[in-house]
């Protein structure tokens, strides 16, 4: 019996804006392109160098319809999936191309912008009215004393 394993994971930044699309069906469909970083030391000159990678990820339903709606350029994501190979003919130039993408299967939204924007509005309108929860807090804490 053999084992085979096809699975690759990926966290890395939006590389543009998300756009939603359907098939004819009506099912969401979304292509991303995620950007990684590495760095690395030339060993003949000590130099620390950078470079990015580019990986293609393909979402359908849900997670398709989720990151649209909250991700934009430069959020941080983490995918999981099996890496898809597809030939096509590029019309332009009348040749065969390899396409290579991850087929999603696991998302998580790990950093956007309007989720820490989000955030940082509840804790100060948290830190606002402070005399008002207190007094809301003791109307909550026996509600059978406004019966009395």
């Amino acid at each position: 019996m053999s084992a085979y394993i096809n699975e690759i994971t990926i966290m890395g930044n939006l590389g543009k804006d998300p756009e939603l699309r359907y098939f004819a069906n009506g099912t969401a469909s979304l292509r991303i392109s995620i950007a990684t970083q590495e760095q690395w030391t030339d060993q003949d000159t000590g130099e620390v160098k950078e470079g990015t990678q580019w990986h293609t990820a393909s979402l359908v339903g849900k997670q398709a319809e989720i990151v649209a709606k909250y991700m934009n350029k430069g959020d941080k994501i983490w995918v999981r999936g099996p890496l898809q190979t597809r030939i096509y003919e590029d019309d332009r130039i009348g040749m065969n191309r390899l396409s290579v993408f991850v087929k999603v299967h696991d998302m998580k939204m790990i950093h956007t912008k309007i989720r820490h924007e989000e955030k940082a509005d509840e804790k100060s309108q948290q830190a606002a009215p402070l005399q008002e929860n207190a007094e809301l807090s003791q109307v909550q804490a026996n509600p059978l004393e406004q019966f009395g």
